[in-house]
């Protein structure tokens, strides 16, 4: 897999070899990064004393498609970099106002990963095989894998999709015997180790079920997968009472998927969904925004 780069880094290795009014430009976003966020072309360009479109030839010189796509890239590349170069477990872990800030950044981070890692083809291979699966089997053991493998049921069963959690080590192993051809299998794993998701990778893929695993590229079970969702993000090792981040990237993966799984089958799907908003609203009347179970 390819290891995404830098933006931030980019422009600082590139910043000798720039024009003069390209320079200005580079100075500005890294003398603040957070702050050049806020800019628009227009603002950038007028603080660099140069031209709107030598503001969008430099951001195309770094790889970007325009001003837009460098932004998101910069966003993404400073709130993975703040973990760096600022210390995110400053002050007392005690006080609300911190703990707010440190959780987060934390989840920030995470999405930041995500995103950076994301595969839409393999996302797209994955929800066709989820949506067109005669049953799919979601797995995951631990405390967040297990949730999120619990959650993904959550999310497929509303589009009719004849989906079932199992977290328990020993049953895992049990569906993956029953699986044939037709049959997905969806798991989640932070580390890709857990020996009862492996084996059941292993024997699903074997009986000729599709196994897709939301995990770390190259791990154990990466390799027994047929689709790989790449979801890999540091550790937090420093304070353990920090619930681990990496759920959130695991639910940013999931909610791509369930969103490439549903869209080609609201036509089929939207009746029923209409049906369970009539059962929702009989239960405790009409709500303005009310999700369907999710």
């Amino acid at each position: 897999m390819r290891v995404p780069v830098s933006l931030i880094e980019r422009i600082q290795d590139q910043l000798e070899a720039l024009a003069r009014a390209e320079r200005r430009v580079a100075d500005i976003i890294l003398a603040d990064v957070e702050a050049s966020l806020r800019l628009s072309i227009k603002e950038l360009a007028a603080q660099a004393q140069a031209s709107e479109p030598t503001v969008l030839r430099f951001a195309r010189r770094m790889g970007c498609e325009g001003f837009a796509d460098f932004k998101l890239r910069l966003s993404q590349d400073f709130v993975i970099s703040r973990m760096f170069v600022v210390d995110e477990h400053e002050g007392s872990m005690t006080t609300g106002q911190v703990v707010t800030s440190q959780v987060y950044e934390a989840a920030a981070q995470a999405l930041a990963y995500g995103f950076q890692q994301r595969d839409p083809k393999a996302l797209e291979r994955a929800a066709r095989a989820v949506g067109e699966a005669r049953r799919v089997f979601c797995m995951g053991v631990g405390g967040s894998s297990a949730n999120i493998a619990i959650e993904a049921e959550n999310r497929f069963f509303r589009y009719d999709v004849a989906a079932s959690a199992v977290i328990d080590p020993y049953r895992q192993r049990i569906a993956a015997g029953l699986c044939q051809p037709g049959d997905a299998v969806l798991i989640f794993s932070i580390t890709g180790k857990p020996r009862s998701l492996i084996d059941s990778a292993e024997t699903a893929a074997a009986l000729g079920a599709t196994v897709i695993a939301v995990t770390r590229p190259h791990s154990t079970l990466a390799h027994a997968a047929n689709i790989v969702l790449p979801v890999d993000v540091p550790d937090h090792e420093k304070h353990l009472q920090i619930p681990h981040r990496s759920r959130y990237a695991q639910l940013y993966v999931l909610d791509c998927l369930a969103t490439l799984m549903a869209t080609p089958r609201l036509g089929q799907s939207a009746p029923k969904l209409r049906r369970l908003r009539a059962m929702l609203i009989a239960l405790h009347g009409p709500t303005t925004q009310q999700p369907i179970g999710d």
